[in-house]
């Protein structure tokens, strides 16, 4: 089974459930899918170490996936994201941009960390993460346009009024978050520093979601609770096989 297949799998018995999980998901697949034809047409120097990172990097969110699913312990970034989405009050927009942010800023660092930053000589792999930073940056609003498409292809008129935090849906935002998680992941190289750089980056994620839901400014806020009104009466559930 590819790993597109089994990501697929589980946007399906979301989509099923009318979980929010299925918006992310949904885009992963994508990604994933983006990700392969981009090793058949891309010049990676190493690209089984962009395999293993890619395998790795899924594997941390379907673990959070499934711990959730089995009333287990899940990281407190995605315990954090996951509750967000069951009180039902998210865009879709959210959805995507949590799920998001929550894989890159928490998942990320420890899957560089399995699979190496250099080579077995002390070659950095960082000309091939780059390499994929570039197949997948330049897709970032293709994702967001398919997502929309599917759970929301009437809500595309109040797109703008989520914007100002959803800069992670850009080419530039999308390679910034990624490059700090190569970053944090060279740091967490030493140990005495990795838990407290671990506790930072989940504040990162749970601080994002917070300003999000709760912005500080009422007028902000007014806005934001037409909009999650208006998705809950627009958003789209299609059939999971389509």
């Amino acid at each position: 089974m590819t790993l597109a297949t089994r990501l697929d799998d589980y946007r399906k018995r979301y989509e099923t459930l009318h979980d929010s999980r299925a918006v992310f998901t949904c885009a992963y697949v994508q990604i994933t899918r983006i990700l392969a034809a981009g090793l058949r047409e891309s010049n990676f120097h190493d690209p089984l170490w962009v395999v293993s990172l890619a395998q790795s990097f899924a594997g941390k969110y379907t673990e959070a996936l499934d711990a959730a699913d089995q009333n287990l312990k899940v990281a407190p970034a995605w315990q954090k994201v996951f509750d967000t989405f069951k009180s039902g009050r998210t865009s879709i927009l959210e959805d995507l941009v949590f799920g998001m942010t929550a894989h890159i800023v928490h998942d990320l660092p420890t899957a560089l960390l399995d699979v190496g930053l250099a080579d077995p000589n002390g070659l950095s792999h960082i000309s091939d993460f780059h390499r994929v930073n570039d197949v997948l940056g330049s897709n970032v609003q293709v994702i967001e346009d398919a997502v929309l498409n599917r759970y929301g292809p009437f809500l595309k008129f109040i797109d703008s009024l989520d914007k100002g935090y959803d800069q992670i849906l850009s080419n530039y935002g999308f390679r910034l978050s990624r490059g700090l998680a190569w970053y944090n992941a060279a740091r967490m190289l030493e140990p005495t520093t990795r838990v407290s750089i671990e506790a930072s980056i989940t504040r990162s994620v749970v601080i994002l979601v917070d300003n999000v839901k709760n912005p500080p400014w009422l007028s902000v806020r007014i806005v934001l609770r037409g909009v999650r009104y208006l998705v809950s009466i627009l958003r789209v559930w299609p059939s999971p096989e389509k």
